[in-house]
């Protein structure tokens, strides 16, 4: 028996050979665990990153021996001159596809090295060949808005977006909407209109919200010109600050799409401030639909936001005390009706279950009056400037309802 034990231990040994390299160990039941693999007279040890395990031999299936991706670009590398341009680039897009990134990124900066010129490698560093120089994600996009600034922008949509955009990644839209903005520069309304067309599609968001809108104002004047109602801004005579005269210009001329911007924003004001009169003249029969026309309102002055930022300001806070007006009275009553349970209770001889249903009672109006307290927190949060009072005055209010609460708890668990 101890010859039989022997001769399996060495059959195994040879099986299984290198196993210091084997990563896989696949047991009879089918599970799987990765790690280093050491073998014994009757077992299987194997080391992973989160602890050891054991295994009887007869529980094995099999072992696959896998050099981890370090070692197979160790060999690969063993094989590569310094001075092997091709060699190092192929390594460093293999380690990029086998999360090696770091490893990539020495490599890719060695093919730079070798050949400062290497586009495909100075695309995966983040480069982007922009006006005859290497520049990173952010120096391309700083002189890219330079150019739109000042043009010319033939260049600029034809090579410089183009190129910025290929090393873009998550923030490609914002490539994209400044491809679209050099269109309307460049009075290609027709191709900025599909642009920012595109980019909603692909967006979410504020974003998508003013992309819509410029998609859809120039949608509405395909030939470029949109007609001023009143000279822009409109106390530029006033301040003495360069202004647009009412009438007919083009939106190529950026002050034009800023004054277009915001003629459509304050559209969106005028529709908010509407249903904000409606959910006004509901809320004394209709809380629940004063409610939901408020955020309608909120939703309008999303749009009149993403058109001209912080614009809806004002409204947005007026429609949260408003709301938070109406939750106070739900409070209140809450409140009112826990104060008269409270000089109740104490009047009146009560049984135990009685007075614990009474108790119960009290506590469920404090957690209405809790649940409504952290609503006004909620919807005051965003505005901790303009609704300093009403956070403040919810978190006092929710301290003191916990204490309370506390209490009537303590009270119930000592009348069991």
């Amino acid at each position: 028996m101890a010859r039989w034990s022997a001769i399996f231990c060495v059959l195994f040994a040879l099986a299984f050979g290198g196993l210091a390299k084997a990563d896989l160990l696949v047991l009879q039941d089918g599970r799987m665990f990765h790690g280093k693999i050491t073998v014994q007279e009757n077992s299987v040890t194997i080391v992973m990153e989160y602890g050891t395990m054991n295994f009887a031999r007869s529980q094995v299936a099999r072992v696959e021996i896998r050099d981890t991706p370090t070692d197979q670009l160790s060999r690969r590398l063993a094989d590569l001159k310094n001075d092997d341009q091709a060699g190092l680039y192929d390594a460093a897009v293999w380690a990029d596809e086998n999360e090696l990134p770091k490893q990539a990124r020495e490599l890719y900066q060695k093919v730079v090295a070798l050949n400062p010129n290497h586009k495909a490698a100075r695309r995966a560093l983040g480069f982007a060949l922009v006006e005859g120089q290497w520049r990173t994600f952010a120096q391309s996009m700083d002189l890219c808005r330079a150019r739109l600034d000042t043009g010319p922008y033939g260049p600029l949509l034809k090579e410089s977006l183009p190129a910025v955009e290929e090393i873009a990644g998550p923030q490609w839209s914002s490539v994209r909407e400044l491809r679209g903005l050099a269109q309307v520069r460049n009075k290609e309304f027709a191709a900025a209109t599909q642009t920012f067309a595109d980019l909603v599609k692909r967006t979410t968001g504020p974003a998508a919200l003013k992309f819509g809108a410029l998609a859809a104002l120039l949608g509405d004047c395909r030939d470029g010109m949109f007609v001023l109602a009143e000279p822009y801004p409109s106390d530029a005579r006033l301040t003495g600050k360069k202004y647009l005269p009412a009438g007919p210009a083009s939106l190529s001329n950026p002050l034009v799409l800023e004054a277009a911007l915001h003629a459509r924003a304050r559209q969106e004001l005028a529709t908010g401030r509407s249903q904000m009169e409606e959910a006004l003249a509901l809320e004394p029969t209709d809380p629940d639909g004063a409610a939901a026309k408020y955020r309608q309102a909120g939703q309008t002055f999303d749009l009149a936001d993403a058109l001209v930022e912080k614009i809806a300001l004002s409204h947005r806070v007026e429609i949260v005390r408003r709301r938070i007006t109406m939750i106070r009275k739900d409070t209140v009553r809450d409140a009112t009706d826990f104060d008269k349970q409270l000089n109740e209770i104490g009047k009146t001889d009560l049984t135990a279950a009685v007075y614990r249903q009474r108790l119960s009672q009290m506590v469920r109006h404090l957690d209405n009056v809790k649940s409504n307290l952290s609503s006004v927190l909620d919807l005051a949060g965003p505005y901790p400037v303009e609704l300093v009072m009403e956070i403040t005055w919810a978190r006092q209010d929710l301290k003191k309802v916990e204490s309370m609460r506390q209490l009537l708890m303590a009270e119930l668990d000592a009348n069991k």
